[in-house]
């Protein structure tokens, strides 16, 4: 489960994987005024779990957003101005059935792409300084799965995220905009999250594109709201442990 915090609150470890101790300072001079968000997700090749915790990925989606364009879109209308990132890699490494089912990837139709090599690296590094600074990347379950795994990546080259990258994991903030009836089990997967918001099935699931395409109008349905929250939960990304 990820963690929430306050920006008067220095964050916690989180077991072996998530969030180490950062400073509250540092969050609190940020959270109120990032110009930019991130919205990423990342299809791999199974959980991470204590097995196995190399968790490779084999797709990244990014979208970023300046923030008066995402507090205007108001869950109706599509931002004019998004930069968009959408990769598929090699992952170097066998694909769980299950995750093969879901999003459609195998090792024999990735096993042309690169891997998550220099140059992905690279690429990847470079998308987000394109964005208005301070910038906040958003993932669901992001503190727990994405950014851990994604940081592992980049780590496995020598690499590593700038220092003025900041991070959110949009599974509590729903849990704060959508205040649901106290001690009721609802489930904030975000297709749940999702079909609470729109009475709709996404589309598509299990599509990098597509899940952050979710995420982003799950969030835009209520842009101020979520925003106030991200700005709670959010810590520096060299707070994030990697998980292999």
């Amino acid at each position: 489960m990820a963690a929430s915090t306050s920006s008067s609150t220095v964050p916690l470890m989180i077991s072996s994987v998530g969030i180490s101790v950062a400073s509250a300072s540092v969050i609190s001079q940020h959270a109120s005024y990032f110009n930019s968000y991130l919205f990423l997700d990342l299809e791999t090749t199974s959980f991470i779990s204590t097995e196995d915790p190399i968790c490779r990925i084999t797709e990244l989606s990014m979208w970023g957003i300046e923030r008066e364009q995402f507090l205007n879109c108001n869950g109706k209308n599509m931002p004019r101005i998004t930069n968009r990132l959408n990769m598929c890699v090699d992952p170097s490494k066998e694909i769980h059935p299950m995750a093969a089912t879901k999003s459609k990837l195998d090792n024999l139709n990735l096993s042309h792409q690169s891997p998550f090599d220099e140059d992905v690296v690279n690429t990847v590094l470079s998308f987000p300084n394109r964005l208005k600074k301070p910038m906040c990347m958003i993932a669901h379950y992001g503190f727990k799965f994405d950014f851990p795994i994604l940081k592992s990546e980049i780590a496995n080259v020598g690499k590593d995220f700038s220092e003025d990258v900041f991070c959110a994991d949009s599974l509590p903030v729903f849990r704060t905009c959508q205040r649901l009836a106290p001690g009721v089990p609802y489930s904030y997967t975000l297709e749940s999250v999702y079909k609470r918001i729109y009475n709709n099935q996404p589309e598509v699931m299990h599509e990098a594109e597509a899940d952050v395409k979710m995420l982003f109008w799950a969030a835009a349905a209520t842009p101020r709201p979520f925003l106030n929250a991200v700005a709670n939960t959010v810590v520096p990304i060299a707070t994030i442990t990697k998980c292999w």
